[in-house]
């Protein structure tokens, strides 16, 4: 949804750090790839379409979140 396309020839853009936060790597709604993927029985489970999406975030579930969770009490 929200990624630049970057333009190999140059070289500056190719060889700049991003803030991953500052990138949607989600599919855009009705966008090709959209309800295209293959069901396989406990991988794709939970998709929201027809069929599950070909990018790795399926369109209208909420982005997970990996790493520790500084909400969470920790746990000793």
């Amino acid at each position: 949804m929200n990624v630049k396309q970057l333009d190999a020839r140059d070289v500056k853009t190719i060889q700049k750090l991003y803030n991953a936060e500052d990138l949607d790597f989600r599919l855009k709604p009705g966008s090709a790839p959209v309800d295209k993927g293959k069901v396989i029985p406990n991988v794709t489970d939970g998709f929201t379409g027809s069929a599950p999406d070909l990018g790795a975030l399926e369109v209208g579930l909420p982005v997970p979140h990996y790493g520790p969770r500084p909400d969470t009490p920790e746990t000793e």
